[in-house]
């Protein structure tokens, strides 16, 4: 699904867990891609086709996957990043995340990790042609990263917000407290399009300067405050 020019959001609309991907378009040298969290290949316990059903949704918005030359993981989780490796292996796409994340993005043996990403605006002169900002945001998981694209005003936040909720922090490496401060961090950012890693309760795209601020309000007085 376009949003604006070049920014594509690939929403989960099966029953199984799987993570939204988001697609920022002609940012490398090329005329190249980035993707965003490319979620299972095969969902664990419903098998649905997650990495076939994504394939045919960025054909039919007329991107090859050939031209995917970056694949961004905001975090280790499975559910963000097993198909990394498809699209290593069909348009030899580099995977780029944080270095924290990098122990147990390998205990999957998904393959090598070509790029970490520090905070910072992303340094790769020969790789990158427009600005992209990574943002460090722990607390779901303690090198998970966000991706702000300043031209667009267009934030990915992987699992750090949702619609009216935040990433949970009991699973290992989670922290309630590095959380609430990676939100406050983002929370400053100029933003009309908030991506969330999940459709829960909601899309997972949030449109608009006043409803991502809206949203994130919600969660500062209702979650994070509570």
């Amino acid at each position: 699904m376009r949003l604006t020019d070049d920014l594509y959001a690939y929403i989960y609309r099966g029953y199984d867990n799987n993570c939204n991907s988001y697609i920022f378009a002609n940012v490398l040298s090329g005329h190249k891609h980035i993707i965003i969290d490319p979620g299972h290949i095969v969902t664990p316990y419903l098998r649905e086709p997650a990495f076939d059903n994504l394939t045919k949704e960025i054909e039919k918005d007329g991107l090859k996957l050939e031209d995917v030359g970056l694949v961004i993981i905001t975090h280790a989780h499975p559910d963000h990043l097993e198909a990394a490796r498809n699209f290593q292996e069909k348009s030899r796409a580099l995977i780029a995340i944080h270095k924290d994340e990098e122990q147990l993005y390998k205990s999957f043996n998904l393959g090598k990790i070509d790029l970490y990403l520090p905070e910072g605006e992303i340094k790769a002169d020969q790789l990158i042609q427009t600005r992209l900002e990574i943002l460090h945001t722990p607390g779901h998981s303690p090198g998970e990263i966000s991706i702000y694209w300043p031209e667009k005003k267009a934030l990915a936040v992987g699992d750090v917000i949702f619609y009216q909720n935040t990433g949970r922090v009991d699973l290992p490496g989670g922290d309630m407290s590095l959380l609430a401060k990676s939100i406050e961090k983002l929370s400053k950012l100029d933003v009309e399009y908030l991506l969330c890693g999940h459709p829960y309760g909601h899309p997972g795209v949030i449109q608009g300067k006043d409803a991502v601020k809206k949203n994130i309000d919600f969660i500062k007085e209702n979650i994070l405050y509570y």
